[in-house]
């Protein structure tokens, strides 16, 4: 197994530890770990990251040299994945340093389709204040005003009201 798939697997594996991932993570990066190679699930490290929620990682892996718009088998970056695992620091910090704002997963969803189907009201209001565009439709022609249902969340009556305002 190489230091690359090893360090993709430690860093699954302690996706509830953020701290003996990032610990791993800079290990592995100074042994010369690539950045941003996808693992066998197509996901890079930074995306997993983000989607875990690992703040120190995704902050250490861009400063090494990550690709912040690199995605994983379903074209999400890690803005994607932090907006639909409700990750609002990470969401912060990608934005802050240059994540594209729309871009389009495989099935033309923005992160603000991914939080808003998931109710993470407050990753939507700041994607909105970011400039998110609310009138792109995916590639099923739904809004991300479509996406916010009672079976997807027990939020989506206030992600709704934000998106309508």
């Amino acid at each position: 197994m190489s230091s690359h798939t090893t360090l993709l697997l430690r860093m699954y594996e302690a996706s509830l530890t953020a701290p003996p991932a990032f610990a791993f993570c800079q290990e592995h990066v100074a042994e010369g770990a690539p950045l941003n190679e996808a693992d066998f699930c197509g996901d890079p490290p930074l995306v997993l990251a983000a989607g875990n929620g690992h703040l120190a990682v995704v902050k250490f892996l861009i400063d090494e040299g990550a690709d912040l718009q690199q995605c994983g088998l379903m074209r999400d970056t890690p803005l994607h994945r932090a907006a639909h695992n409700g990750h609002l620091q990470t969401v912060k910090y990608l934005l802050e340093e240059g994540a594209e704002l729309d871009a389009l997963d495989v099935g033309d969803n923005t992160a603000l389709h991914w939080a808003s189907m998931r109710g993470h009201v407050e990753i939507v209001k700041e994607l909105l204040e970011q400039g998110a565009d609310k009138t792109i439709t995916n590639n099923e022609d739904k809004l991300p005003v479509d996406l916010c249902q009672a079976f997807w969340s027990p939020a989506w009556q206030f992600t709704r009201a934000v998106l309508e305002d």
